[in-house]
């Protein structure tokens, strides 16, 4: 069966149409279905300037689900954003959703060709966004090279569960360097750089 909402994302996507995408459906009640953060163009903006200060031109996006908010942020700030997914048997399914940027794909525990990338990633931002599984998230820290950590997510206000949440749930190795609202939704950007 056909989902109009998801057909007309896709099409946008096809027109490389990125800002109809964060304008239309930031508050549409079906955006959860392809998205939990709508960033606005400034948001973005946001990124690119927090990433070219810090040194980073790549990002490695972990738990990106179907990648849109990846090649949203690709297509708006000109930096290459990877994503990482576990469960290829659901990825490769015909029932899995679409894909907007190509997956590196994991098994819940870390193989070594992903820590690989994670002990070769010196000029790399690690993203989680709308994360929750804190053992996951220390392995990945743990295997990690680089010196920009970045946390998108919902703050205590909005009463919603992640873990990592965007402030105050980081080790005691990583300095909050800037952070930044997402619209007035009670979600966040926070951005790390190691100690």
């Amino acid at each position: 069966m056909r989902d109009p909402f998801a057909d007309e994302i896709l099409d946008l996507y096809k027109e490389k149409n990125w800002k109809e995408i964060v304008e239309k459906y930031h508050d549409h009640p079906e955006r959860s279905k392809v998205l939990w953060v709508f960033p606005t163009e400034d948001n973005f903006q946001f990124l690119k300037e927090c990433l070219d200060s810090l040194a980073c031109d790549k990002i490695m996006s972990v738990g990106c689900g179907t990648g849109l908010l990846e090649w949203m942020i690709s297509e708006a700030t000109g930096i290459p954003v990877s994503g990482v997914e576990v469960d290829s048997a659901w990825w490769n399914s015909k029932y899995a959703p679409p894909t907007f940027i190509p997956l590196l794909l994991t098994s819940s525990k870390l193989d070594k060709d992903i820590i690989n990338v994670l002990q070769n990633s010196t000029n790399t931002a690690l993203t989680f966004c709308y994360f929750n599984n804190r053992p996951a998230f220390e392995d990945y820290i743990n295997f990690f090279s680089g010196t920009c950590l970045i946390i998108i997510g919902p703050g205590d206000s909005k009463g919603v569960h992640t873990d990592p949440k965007p402030f105050n749930d980081v080790s005691e190795d990583w300095l909050l360097y800037k952070w930044q609202e997402v619209r007035s939704s009670s979600d966040f950007i926070a951005v790390y750089c190691k100690k």
